[in-house]
């Protein structure tokens, strides 16, 4: 079998064109074909049920829970869902884990957006890791310094490694040598009600089949303090299913066949903070908010994540940031594949646990039974 870290709404297109297509339609039984249009809807039905884009995919931390495509937890250990006493002071995780990063004597790729969750990564590996070891890829420049000018001023354009470039931010890490990381998963793990374009426009609906209905005409409510019972039932199964899967985003057009899968580092995947968010909503101290630029949830997005907030301040006795600063959004034109009206074209359509890409050129060796959850 086949087991897969990352896998594509292209790989998976794929695989609905070649079982529908006559020429190979004979080679599947009927009982196969309903089970994988089954699976097919399942998996999309929970992924929107858990407010990600319905092309997205899932990973059970626990590697219990089989979907369509059998997926591995390379090098992860699951954390039991239960309080844990005597961690760490929040501060002392990211020295710790800006350690942890530095220690592999690799060069380190930080995606950086100037929002609250890359500045306090930055920060604690600023403190921690020798200078010429980080390699900032910048989201979208000029974006990320208006977000933050005074890190730009005193802290970034004194780096020897900052890159740019704004229209393949998707291609720029280099895993196969770099260790990468982003701050991804600290949304998913502290407090954010699911991904920002299914939640700005999204209402709490208790007779929808997803818990939520979009309505473009007014802001997302499903943050609001009144929806908190609902929040709190969904936090388990979301971070289980959905943690593993946050930062194969930015790679998504890697330009090489392999990775390494070691240098997979997001930050905050890391059974510290992973602790630090079930205790958290253990003790019901989370807060709940929508990831979202409209004005509707600005001052909500300014109450969130404080133990991140908090550290920024520490280190830089910036009370107007470290309090103040907004959500960042990522616009479509740091990826050229998003600024035109064509399908997607990324060079990678899914990643195998040893790191193997499957690309164009040897797609059809990943059109295979042993690539499925179930026989044909």
């Amino acid at each position: 079998m086949t087991n897969f870290v990352y896998v594509s709404d292209e790989y998976r297109q794929a695989w609905l064109r070649y079982v529908s297509d006559p020429n190979f339609a004979t080679s599947f039984s009927e009982g196969f074909l309903e089970e994988f249009d089954y699976r097919v809807y399942s998996e999309e039905q929970f992924i929107l049920k858990y407010t990600r884009p319905r092309e997205w995919f899932l990973n059970d931390m626990w590697g219990e829970i089989e979907y369509l495509f059998p997926m591995s937890q390379h090098g992860y250990v699951p954390v039991p869902y239960e309080y844990s006493n005597n961690l760490l002071s929040f501060s002392d995780m990211m020295v710790k884990r800006a350690e942890e990063l530095r220690d592999t004597n690799k060069e380190i790729d930080l995606f950086y957006s100037g929002g609250i969750d890359s500045v306090a990564i930055l920060l604690a590996l600023i403190d921690t890791c020798p200078k010429d070891q980080i390699r900032v890829i910048m989201g979208g420049y000029p974006d990320p310094v208006h977000e933050y000018p005074d890190m730009y001023k005193k802290i970034i354009i004194n780096l020897p490694k900052v890159n740019m470039d704004t229209d393949d931010l998707f291609g720029q890490a280099l895993i196969d040598q770099n260790v990468f990381t982003t701050g991804c998963e600290a949304d998913q793990l502290f407090g954010a009600v699911g991904y920002t374009n299914m939640t700005m426009h999204a209402q709490i609906d208790k007779d929808s089949d997803l818990g939520y209905v979009i309505d473009k005409s007014k802001p997302g409510n499903l943050s609001d303090p009144s929806n908190r019972e609902w929040n709190n039932n969904r936090r388990e199964a979301k971070v289980r299913n959905l943690l593993l899967t946050c930062s194969w985003r930015f790679l998504r057009n890697l330009h090489v066949s392999k990775v390494d899968m070691s240098n997979y580092q997001p930050f905050f995947l890391h059974n510290d903070f992973e602790r630090y968010g079930i205790n958290l909503h253990l003790e019901d101290k989370m807060f709940y908010y929508t990831p979202s630029p409209l004005d509707a949830h600005k001052e909500e997005y300014k109450k969130c994540k404080m133990m991140i907030r908090d550290f920024i301040y520490e280190r830089t006795k910036d009370k107007e940031y470290a309090y103040g600063a907004p959500k960042t959004i990522t616009k479509a034109s740091v990826q050229k594949q998003l600024t035109v009206p064509l399908p997607e074209n990324y060079t990678v359509l899914a990643v195998t646990e040893d790191g193997t890409i499957v690309n164009r050129n040897n797609i059809l060796d990943y059109l295979t039974m042993e690539c499925l959850c179930f026989d044909g």
